[in-house]
C-alpha cells in the first residue's frame, strides 16, 4: 500500500478513541515501554517509509539511479535497535533503513547517500540503502549478501577472543566491548548462500553472542521462500544445532507486541552466554523488491493483500490508538511534519549535489602510503617492551632455533627460515597478530592442552612448517587451525579486524582461494571504498602459490595465475624472490591498512640455490621495511636486454642471466617483487634503457600479469625506446599436469628462458 493511502486509512480511524495513558507510564503488554518510546519506534518506521518515497520520487525526477525498498521491515528494524545496546555492532543489509535511522543516522545523510554525493558518509560510493556509520556501530554494507555474515560470525568470535587488542590498534582496545552481541540482518533469500551456513555454523560451534534475524517476507525478487526451504523457513536446516546451543525462534514482524517480547528474549539469552540466536521474522514486503521490479507480475492477489493489510506500519498505528498511546491526528501531524523535514533535505541535497571525480573514485581504494607503513611499524615498536635478545635465547634454548642469534645477524638462510623468523618478530611485536588457518598449528585437538604430551613431539607448524613453533611459543589462542573452509578463515579474519586486529590468516594453496572468492573480492577488499574511507580492512593473507613441486603439485597445487587476484582493487599483492625480501616485504604488507595477498613459492622455501646460483639471503634489521611497488634491478651494468620477473621465475632468470653470459649478452635482470603495485617507472626506464625486454612469469598468458607488464610499455613511451616486440615466456594455456615431466611441459624452466632470450637478441 502506498504510504499515503496508509496515512488516510490511519487518519480515517473508526473505532471509538480510548482514554489516553500518560506517557512516561510502563506498558506491561509492550514489554515495560513507555507511550513516549512507543511513539519514537513508530516515528521512525514513518520516518523510513517517507525517506524511502522520497528516493521513489527523485528516481522519478532522474536524481536518483536506484532504488530499493524496506517497506514492510520498519517494525522489527526499530525494535531489534531497541532492544540491542547501542554499542552492539549490527552488521546489515539493504533493508535496514529503519534501524539505521534509529540509531542515529540523519535525513540529510540518507538524502546525499540517494544521489550519490560525495559529502554522504560513504561518499556516494554505493546505491541507497548501503550505509556504514561507525559512529552507530553500523557496519558497511554491500549488496551480495550471505557473505556479510560470515564477517558477522568472525566479529562476534573475535569480540570473545582471549587476546587483548593492543591500543595501538587502529582500534584502541578493541571496538567493542566483550559482552557485545552481534546482530546479523538477512533476507530470506540470502540465507540460501553458502556463507549464511557456515556462520550459523561458527557461532553455534564457538557460542558465540550473536542474533540472526532473517526478515522473511516469503519472496527473494521472485522465488519463493516455498522453494528454498521445507516449510517455507530458513531456520529448518539449523534444527539439529539446538543441541548445542542455538535458540531458534519464530518472530511475527507485523506485531510489535510479539516482536518486543520475542526480541527481548533472544538478547537476554545470547548476551548470557547461552549461545547464537537464529529468528526467522515474518515480515511484509510493501512495494517490490527494487525499482526494477513488480511483483503484480508474479504474486498472488491474494497474497499481495495480505502484505498490504499487514503491513507493520498500519497495524501499530491501529494498535496504539486503540492502546490509547496516541492519536490519529497527532499520527498525521507526526507525518506531516516528516513530509516537509524529508521535502527540504531532498531539495537542499539537490539544490548542491556535487559529482565526484575519477580522482576522488580512486583515493578510496586503497591506503598504502610506505611512509604511513614506517609510522604504524614505529608505533608498534616504541610499545613493545620485549627484549629481542633475550628473546631470541630463550627460543634455542626452547630448541625452536639454531642459534640465540638475531635473525637479522645470522647471515643468509632460507625463504622459509625468513618467512618463520618475521612470524616471530610479528608476534612478540603485538598480541593484535594471530594466525590461523588449515593445518597451521603445531598441534589439533585434545593434544592443544596436553603440555605434557606436546613436550614429546615436534609439532606441525604448517604443511611447510613456516609457521613452526608459533603456538607453542605464543599459545593456543593466537595459532590456531580452523575448519578446512577458506571462505570461513577470510571471514574470521574480517571479524579480527573489525574488532581491532591485525590478523595473518592463511590459505594453503592459492589454487584453494576460489571457496572464498565473494568474501575477498565483494567484502574484505570493498570495505575501504564502498564505506567512504571509514573502515579499513589491514590483514595479511599468507598462500602458497605456484608449481616448481619436484612433479607433486599438478593442477591443484600449482596455481600461479596472479592475474586474476590483480583484478581485485585494493587489494595489494607481494610475491617475494628470496629470503630478505620475504622478510622486509612481510613487515611491510602487516603494517599496511590494506589487504594483502603475500605469494610464497613453495619451492623456494627450502632450497640454497637454483642450480648452482646462490639463493640464500640475509634478512634485513628489524625495523627496515622494504616498499611495495618498488622493484629490485640486479645487473645494472648489463643493456642487451631486460628480463622482467617475480617470484620462482626470478631464480630461474637468475640462472638463464649466468648462462646467457658465457654466451656474450648480456642481460639485466628486474625483481617486481610486488605485482599490485607494480614498478611501472623501472619497467619503462628498463625498455628505454635496454631496448629489448623479455618478460617471464608463470602464468598463463590470457589474463596474466606477463601482459600487464608488457602493455606497461607498450602504452607509454617506453615503446619508442625498443629495438624488438615484447618477447613474453609464461606457462601455457593448461592447468599443470602432474609428474616429473608436468612443470617441465607446462611451465618456463631456464632452457625456455635461453631460447626466448637467444632469439630476442639475435634476431632483431
Amino acid at each position: 500500500m502506498e504510504v499515503v493511502a496508509l496515512l488516510d486509512k490511519v487518519k480515517g480511524y473508526e473505532g471509538k478513541l480510548p482514554k489516553r495513558l500518560k506517557k512516561d507510564q510502563p506498558l506491561d503488554q509492550y514489554g515495560g515501554k513507555t507511550p513516549e518510546e512507543l511513539k519514537k519506534m513508530l516515528k521512525v518506521m514513518l520516518t523510513a517509509r517517507r525517506v524511502e518515497r522520497e528516493e521513489k520520487l527523485l528516481l522519478r525526477k532522474g536524481y536518483n539511479r536506484f532504488f530499493i525498498g524496506c517497506g514492510g521491515k520498519e517494525l522489527i528494524d526499530v525494535v531489534l535497535a531497541d532492544a540491542v545496546r547501542p554499542s552492539d555492532p549490527m552488521v546489515g543489509y539493504y533493508r535496514n533503513k529503519a534501524f539505521d535511522l534509529f540509531r542515529g543516522s540523519s535525513l540529510r545523510w540518507k538524502m546525499l547517500e540517494a544521489i550519490g554525493d560525495p559529502k554522504s558518509p560513504n561518499k556516494g560510493q554505493q546505491i541507497p540503502a548501503h550505509p556504514g556509520y561507525p559512529e552507530f556501530n553500523i557496519l558497511p554494507q554491500a549488496s551480495p549478501t550471505g557473505g556479510h555474515a560470515l564477517e558477522a560470525a568472525g566479529l562476534s568470535e573475535a569480540i570473545s577472543h582471549k587476546s587483548p587488542v593492543s591500543q595501538q590498534s587502529h582500534y584502541p582496545g578493541g571496538a567493542y566491548p566483550e559482552d557485545a552481541v552481534t546482530l546479523c540482518c538477512i533476507g530470506e533469500g540470502s540465507t540460501s548462500e553458502s556463507e549464511f551456513s557456515r556462520a550459523v555454523f561458527y557461532s553455534a560451534f564457538y557460542k558465540t553472542k550473536s542474533i540472526y534475524a532473517i526478515y522473511n517476507c516469503g519472496w527473494a525478487i521472485s522465488v519463493s521462500v516455498e522453494e528454498q526451504f521445507p516449510e517455507g523457513d530458513p531456520t529448518t536446516p539449523f534444527e539439529g544445532f539446538q543441541r548445542f546451543g542455538l535458540k531458534i525462534m519464530q518472530v511475527d514482524g507485523t506485531d510489535i507486541k510479539d516482536s518486543i517480547a520475542k526480541i527481548a528474549e533472544a538478547e537476554e539469552y545470547t548476551r548470557a552466554g547461552n549461545g547464537p540466536v537464529l529468528m526467522n521474522v515474518r515480515v511484509t514486503r510493501e512495494g517490490s523488491h527494487s525499482g526494477s521490479d513488480d511483483q503484480s507480475f508474479y504474486m498472488d492477489p491474494v497474497e499481495q493483500d495480505w502484505h498490504t493489510y499487514n503491513d507493520c506500519i498500519l497495524k501499530t498505528s491501529n494498535l496504539f490508538i486503540k492502546d490509547g498511546i496516541i492519536t490519529p491526528k497527532e499520527i498525521g501531524d507526526m507525518w506531516d511534519e516528516l513530509d516537509a523535514e524529508v521535502t527540504a533535505e531532498s531539495q537542499r541535497a539537490v539544490a548542491e549535489f556535487e559529482p565526484k571525480t575519477p580522482e576522488q573514485i580512486s583515493s578510496l581504494v586503497y591506503t598504502y602510503d610506505f611512509e604511513k607503513c614506517q609510522e604504524t611499524w614505529k608505533k608498534f615498536r616504541d610499545a613493545c617492551s620485549i627484549d629481542r635478545v633475550e628473546k631470541y635465547k630463550e627460543f634455542h634454548e626452547k630448541g625452536y632455533f639454531n642459534t640465540p642469534e638475531l635473525p637479522e645477524n645470522i647471515g643468509p638462510m632460507t625463504m622459509r627460515f625468513a618467512i618463520n623468523y618475521t612470524m616471530f618478530d610479528l608476534f612478540m611485536l603485538s598480541e593484535d597478530v594471530l594466525t590461523f588457518g588449515e593445518d597451521v598449528a603445531d598441534f589439533s585437538g585434545h593434544m592443544v592442552e596436553d603440555f605434557e604430551k606436546r613436550a614429546k613431539l615436534k609439532g606441525k607448524g604448517g604443511v611447510f612448517l613456516v609457521s613452526k613453533n608459533l603456538q607453542r611459543e605464543f599459545g593456543n589462542h593466537r595459532s590456531f587451525n580452523t575448519p578446512l573452509d577458506e571462505a570461513g578463515i577470510l571471514g574470521r579474519a574480517a571479524g579480527h579486524v573489525l574488532q581491532g586486529r591485525r590478523p595473518i590468516p592463511e590459505i594453503q594453496f592459492l589454487d584453494y582461494m576460489s571457496p572464498a572468492y565473494q568474501v575477498l573480492k565483494d567484502r574484505i577488499c570493498t570495505t575501504y571504498q564502498r564505506s567512504g574511507g571509514l573502515f579499513r580492512m589491514p590483514m595479511v593473507i599468507r598462500t602458497t602459490y605456484g608449481g616448481y613441486k619436484q612433479g607433486a603439485g599438478a593442477f591443484w597445487h600449482s596455481e600461479g595465475n596472479l592475474g586474476t587476484w590483480m583484478n581485485i582493487p585494493s587489494l595489494l599483492i607481494a610475491v617475494p624472490s628470496n629470503a630478505r625480501d620475504a622478510a622486509g616485504l612481510l613487515k611491510t604488507a602487516w603494517a599496511s591498512d590494506d589487504p594483502v595477498l603475500f605469494c610464497e613459492s613453495v619451492a623456494l622455501y627450502n632450497r640454497r640455490d637454483w642450480e648452482g646460483v646462490p639463493m640464500e639471503a640475509e634478512v634485513p634489521d628489524i625495523d627496515e621495511l622494504i616498499p611495495f611497488g618498488v622493484a629490485k634491478t640486479y645487473y645494472e651494468e648489463h643493456d642487451d636486454l631486460a628480463m622482467i620477473t617475480y617470484g620462482a621465475t626470478f631464480q630461474m632468470c637468475h640462472k638463464a642471466v649466468e648462462v646467457l653470459k658465457e654466451k656474450g649478452i648480456h642481460a639485466r635482470l628486474i625483481d617486481l617483487r610486488t605485482v599490485k603495485p607494480m614498478d611501472h617507472d623501472c619497467i619503462i626506464r628498463t625498455a628505454k634503457e635496454c631496448g629489448k625486454v623479455l618478460v617471464v612469469t608463470e602464468e598463463r598468458f590470457d589474463g596474466g600479469a606477463a601482459a600487464t607488464i608488457a602493455s606497461v610499455i607498450t602504452r607509454g613511451d617506453g615503446i619508442f625506446s625498443l629495438e624488438a616486440p615484447v618477447k613474453l615466456v609464461t606457462a601455457i594455456d593448461a592447468r599443470v599436469a602432474y609428474g616429473m615431466d608436468g612443470d617441465a611441459a607446462c611451465l618456463p624452466t631456464v632452457d625456455k628462458i635461453v631460447a626466448a632470450a637467444e632469439d630476442l637478441s639475435d634476431n632483431y
